[in-house]
């Protein structure tokens, strides 16, 4: 049996409603407009075409974007949930688009899906999203601790500060702590629920402790988004970058840090301590530092180390063994 066309479909959602674009079978565009909302939702999917192989390609707007995606999901409709990166750089640097409108968007979301076919879209499980919510208020409540104690320390330094105000900011950074600490225990218990297996073997990497095994893990779906550690590395934002052309442009290399900078912090001070007890770790640290290397660049390349040794034992399901690199040399 013949497998049937696909039928990419761009929609481009913003807060109140969403443009989905597709080409019909004369190559002429029909874009039209639907509410975002549960109705809306609905009649967009009642609305598509059949006989045909459907695939949906959306930006990540957040929230905005969650209940489409899930509607379509869960009515068994293919979809790809872009990085605004990818879209914002295919848009200008492939269509050569000067003007942004949501149309537009939309027509260029499905010419996307048309010329790469995006991977689709996994749901994750209800214990996941649980754990990612969990995730955003640990760091929105690092952040505001982070503000009230700013202010203490401000006041310290305050001519006339009065009793209240001291009083009422040391109340706000207590309760914030306690939130903080019971936020954590939260996220490791769900964390265990979800990944127990995957959450075990990463906390096996000497210098991975929970909380790093918990940003990687939550943030990247148990890594089963991911098909090697080039991905993940970029994903994270760690991986090299170099900036030359021709003999007159040698721009000086650095790291991408397209990610999560909340993972890069947790995974550098994670890095502090394998460059110690991590034997493949120290080895490649002393190994640079000989080479001249300065302190931050040989600390980035352990975090590599660290991240394509988190990869290897939760893909293989063979436990971190800190005597591997001996083996392999006397092998």
């Amino acid at each position: 049996m013949d497998q049937l066309p696909t039928l990419f479909i761009g929609v481009d959602v913003s807060k109140d409603t969403f443009t989905a674009a597709r080409k019909d079978e004369k190559e002429q565009w029909i874009i039209k407009n639907y509410p975002n909302s549960e109705t809306g939702i609905q009649e967009f999917i009642q609305h598509l075409p059949q006989g045909q192989a459907i695939h949906i390609i959306l930006e990540a707007t957040g929230t905005y974007s969650m209940k489409l995606t899930f509607g379509l999901c869960k009515s068994g409709i293919k979809c790809s949930v872009l990085n605004p990166k990818q879209s914002k750089g295919f848009i200008h640097g492939v269509l050569l688009s000067t003007t942004k409108t949501d149309n537009k968007d939309a027509c260029a979301l499905a010419l996307y899906g048309q010329c790469n076919k995006p991977k689709p879209f996994i749901l994750p499980s209800d214990k996941m999203l649980k754990a990612k919510q969990l995730r955003t208020l640990l760091r929105q409540l690092k952040k505001q601790k982070r503000v009230i104690e700013n202010q203490l320390h401000a006041l310290e330094y305050h001519v006339q500060p009065l009793d209240f105000v001291l009083q009422t900011l040391k109340d706000s950074l207590q309760l914030c702590e306690q939130q903080i600490q019971q936020t954590q225990q939260r996220i490791c218990k769900v964390t265990q629920q979800a990944f127990d297996k995957a959450y075990q073997l990463a906390t096996t990497v000497v210098g991975v402790g929970p909380a790093v095994a918990n940003s990687i893990l939550i943030s990247t779906n148990a890594l089963q988004d991911f098909d090697n550690y080039k991905q993940l590395a970029k994903y994270v934002g760690v991986c090299p970058t170099q900036f030359e052309s021709g003999s007159s442009i040698k721009g000086r290399g650095s790291i991408a840090k397209t990610g999560d900078a909340d993972i890069r912090a947790s995974l550098f001070m994670g890095a502090r301590s394998a460059k110690r007890y991590n034997k493949d770790c120290k080895l490649l640290y002393e190994r640079l530092k000989s080479k001249g290397k300065c302190h931050k660049v040989a600390m980035l390349a352990v975090c590599n180390k660290m991240l394509r040794q988190l990869f290897a034992v939760v893909k293989s399901g063979v436990p971190f063994d800190n005597e591997y690199y001996l083996k392999l040399q006397n092998a």
